[in-house]
């Protein structure tokens, strides 16, 4: 029966154990949910945002200048949704992600980040030109604008820049991922083999217990029956 407590107290966590497991599960339920939520997103055609806010990876250098907020390829800059209405907000000189009506624009071009240069708040149109670009975009509406740009983001942008990089996939994503699945297999057959063992460490007991007390019985019935032949 000592034994049997033993396991029952082995296999109770400490209040570490419980912290670190909440901690986990907490982090793996928001990343599921983040998951659900961008590929609902993603799937019904909007633009993957966490609270209207949303990332964009600019991939040319038709922003690329001499203004403070001007910015070349390979940068990451966080912005915002903005809806037909939230356009009378805009100003001439910021930078908004837009659909482009220009019909010599690549199909694989599914949006444009350019610079406001004039805006008609009656026609709802706004004319826009990348800080490269010498000559302006074609007229979009305000029902074609996305999003409006918030700021650039260094931090990701060197970290894209990381990733996209051989060692920086090796280290922050196959090294990572790799370990993840080895500690997974390695836990799932630690468990199992603790399992084995608790069962056969119970199976013993109870043989042990039966043992003991069909000797007991034994011994009982050979007193009883010395004392009848006394």
């Amino acid at each position: 029966m000592k034994k049997l407590n033993k396991n029952k107290e082995s296999k109770k966590k400490t209040p570490l154990r419980v912290f670190f497991d909440i901690v986990g599960y907490a982090i793996f339920g928001f990343i599921f949910a983040l998951v659900i939520v961008v590929g609902y997103q993603s799937i019904s055609g909007q633009q993957p945002n966490l609270f209207s806010y949303c990332l964009y990876y600019i991939e040319t250098d038709s922003m690329k200048g001499t203004k403070e907020d001007s910015f070349p390829s390979d940068t990451v800059i966080l912005s915002k949704l903005v809806d037909e209405e939230a356009c009378f907000s805009l100003v001439e000189g910021d930078i908004i992600t837009f659909f482009p009506t220009d019909p010599d624009t690549p199909s694989y071009i599914k949006t444009k980040t350019h610079r406001i240069v004039e805006i008609n708040y009656e026609d709802k149109t706004i004319i826009t030109r990348g800080d490269a670009n010498s000559r302006n975009d074609t007229p979009i509406e305000f029902s074609d604008v996305q999003a409006k740009m918030i700021k650039i983001s260094p931090l990701l942008t060197k970290l894209l820049v990381l990733l996209r990089s051989f060692w920086g996939f090796l280290l922050f994503i196959f090294i990572p991922i790799s370990s993840l699945i080895v500690l997974q297999i390695y836990s799932y057959f630690l468990e199992k083999k603790k399992l084995e063992y608790e069962e056969q460490a119970s199976k013993l007991e109870e043989e042990q217990k039966k043992k003991i007390e069909e000797e007991a019985i034994k011994e009982y019935l050979e007193s009883m029956k010395e004392k009848d032949m006394e």
